[in-house]
């Protein structure tokens, strides 16, 4: 007898940051009722995959849930997918973190639910061939990805119906091909057009067998899906469906295709995603780090990280520290987890919070490695210049046991990344205003000129009401230390809102760097309005003090110069937006929302002025339009006049209070 052959699989995640009450109202609007349900129909399996946050969260808050879970895996009702612990995206990290993390959610499985994985969750499909070693390494039979890979891996859209083999003879793994045709009407259509689907199928193939693998907060978490999936009953009448038409539908795990099944073919799986995930980073998630440079900084963060702890396991001062490594690699792996680093229809980069954990996490793990690495050395600090981008081009990387801090002297001289150890706190932890594609539908939507086709999850959209005042996008990164020489009527809310030319090259010019006496030491020739300037600022850390710059300028033109110079610096404090600024004599004082720190910038000379000035973005989530806060602007202005051959000196210290 002919029948349909159904391998279902749910993945349950939420970002490392996010916000507790999201994960509360995850929990009692998806993850509970979800499991409340399918425990009422014994005869379906299902495999389920939980990402380590939430799996620390259960853990934590709902314990009874797990223990829910083992029970179904006990009964052979739930298969329990691995994967990496905390979501990375493989391709993004070091191979070795590519095992660790793997392997961590491997032991966790095996000490709560009482089986070893043998499939693979791969996050957001992000796909690479150049993973499979590391799959194998770690007993990974299996992985589920979309249709959409298989098919760009030349495999006709008729001939997804069963399962697929891909990599090297020496290496090779199992692809089930997640069927978009499920993916796009679970749980958003009735429950009779997936059976009805089924039998189309059925009436062409003889037992075919269709894959379903897909996030779990679209079973009540996404909008408007909570009322629609329990209160109107949809997942209750897919189960009874399913259960209805048990004769012809076999409802199977994973894991047992594998031995009741032959794969179709092999095949090779090129890089690839989702087709969204494809549109919105041109081909290849890896673009993300290039198309953000604040992802590609948080990247190369991570990689420096991880790579010190490697240092340290195999070095002699290891010792007896063995426990605090393995801890400051758990930090690390939260920082991995890949939703901070890129952005589709969710926030993801443009949420503060998510950019925060990461930055916390990989701050943690290197008190842990200092702790490792000084513990004889009181007073201790380093300063060297290295390929922190993986770039071609050296990076001045500073830090002692209070500040880590990268200096970029390709961008600027910027200040890239300023850590402030003892509160695991970057105040570098911007997010520069860049033109995404979804802002011609914003500025549609508000000059109401959108065509009648316009998306109606578009309409739905709540717009946050600030954006009808325009949006506007930034020249520069938004970093420390970025030099502008301006007009002496330019406007702060022309400033503001870029609406003005440099009269300099220095904002985004390229510097030379050096060290020297334990600072970093940039020099760059450039031109204002024609003339040639040069500039020196060296930078250093003060131990117990804080950071202090030393600024020299010279016209080394023919003739004196009269302009502006304004030093940009971009900061962000621990809690987010602050509104509470001020200014004491030659310093310029940000606190924390909260009143429980303060960022005090003092110069040796008063300026002119002081601009200062939330930076916000427009970006989408699923819900929303919304406008962030990014950033403080802080910029000092000078109005600077010297002679041919002449120069100035300008002193400031940026410290940090209680």
């Amino acid at each position: 007898m002919n029948k349909v052959y159904f391998a279902m699989g749910l993945h349950f995640h939420q970002p490392v940051g996010n916000f507790e009450e999201i994960l509360e109202r995850a929990y009692q609007n998806c993850y509970k009722p979800f499991l409340d349900v399918f425990s009422k129909y014994p005869d379906l399996k299902m495999a389920f995959h939980i990402s380590g946050n939430l799996l620390d969260y259960f853990e934590e808050k709902y314990p009874e849930f797990l223990d829910k879970v083992k029970a179904l895996v006990d009964k052979g009702q739930v298969e329990i997918i691995g994967g990496g612990f905390y979501e990375p995206i493989f391709q993004a990290i070091p191979k070795i973190d590519r095992i660790g993390q793997i392997e961590m959610l491997t032991r966790f499985s095996e000490n709560r639910f009482g089986v070893r994985p043998i499939g693979l969750w791969v996050p957001e499909r992000v796909w690479s061939p150049e993973i499979i070693p590391e799959l194998n390494m770690c007993g990974m039979k299996y992985a589920i990805l979309d249709d959409a890979h298989l098919i760009k891996a030349g495999v006709g859209e008729d001939d997804v119906y069963g399962y697929f083999l891909t990599g090297e003879e020496d290496a090779k793994i199992a692809i089930f091909p997640s069927d978009k045709a499920l993916r796009y009407t679970m749980p958003f259509r009735p429950p009779r057009e997936t059976m009805d689907y089924f039998k189309s199928i059925m009436a062409k193939k003889q037992d075919p067998l269709f894959t379903y693998g897909d996030d779990a907060e679209k079973f009540g978490e996404w909008p408007y899906t909570h009322a629609w999936v329990y209160k109107k009953g949809w997942l209750n009448s897919f189960f009874k469906d399913l259960t209805r038409n048990i004769r012809w539908i076999e409802t199977i795990k994973f894991s047992d295709c594998l031995s009741l099944f032959k794969p179709l073919k092999d095949v090779r799986i090129p890089e690839a995603s989702y087709e969204e995930m494809m549109e919105w980073a041109n081909g290849s998630w890896m673009n993300y780090l290039e198309r953000y440079p604040e992802s590609n900084q948080m990247h190369k963060r991570m990689w420096h990280t991880s790579q010190r702890i490697k240092d340290l396991v195999c070095s002699d001062k290891v010792a007896m520290k063995r426990g605090r490594l393995a801890e400051a690699k758990r930090e690390l792996f939260k920082a991995q987890t890949n939703c901070s680093y890129w952005h589709g229809v969710f926030g993801g980069i443009y949420l503060y919070h998510l950019r925060k954990a990461v930055y916390e996490h990989l701050i943690n793990a290197d008190k842990i490695s200092d702790e490792v690495e000084h513990a004889q050395e009181d007073g201790w600090s380093d300063i060297k210049e290295m390929d922190f981008y993986n770039s071609g081009r050296q990076t001045v990387i500073m830090q002692d046991k209070d500040f880590f801090i990268c200096v970029d002297p390709a961008d600027g001289g910027a200040i890239r990344e300023l850590d402030y150890k003892p509160e695991s706190w970057n105040l570098v932890n911007t997010l520069a205003r860049r033109e995404e594609s979804y802002h011609k539908k914003i500025l549609d939507r508000i000059n109401k000129t959108h065509s009648l086709d316009f998306e109606i999850h578009e309409v739905i959209k709540i717009m946050d009401k600030g954006i009808k005042n325009g949006i506007y996008y930034d020249k520069n990164i938004r970093a420390c230390l970025i030099e502008h020489f301006i007009d002496k009527d330019l406007s702060k809310n022309d400033f503001a809102n870029c609406n003005y030319t440099d009269k300099g090259d220095f904002q985004e010019g390229t510097y030379r760097a050096g060290v020297e006496d334990r600072k970093a030491v940039l020099t760059r020739s450039g031109r204002v309005n024609d003339r040639p300037v040069h500039i020196t600022k060296e930078i250093s850390i003060i131990a117990g003090q804080g950071i202090e710059i030393d600024y020299t300028l010279k016209n080394q033109g023919d003739s004196g110069m009269n302009t502006c110079l304004g030093i940009e610096f971009n900061i962000t404090m621990p809690n987010g937006e602050t509104d509470r600024y001020s200014e004491k004599g030659n310093a310029f004082i940000l606190k924390d929302s909260k009143d429980e720190l303060c960022v005090e910038l003092r110069f040796s000379e008063g300026p002119k002025k002081i601009w200062h000035f939330p930076v916000k973005t427009v970006s989408q989530s699923e819900r929303a339009y919304d406008l962030s806060y990014q950033c403080s602007c802080i910029f000092p202005v000078w109005d600077i006049k010297l002679a041919s051959g002449e120069e100035t000196s300008l002193n400031m210290k940026i410290s940090i209070q209680k």
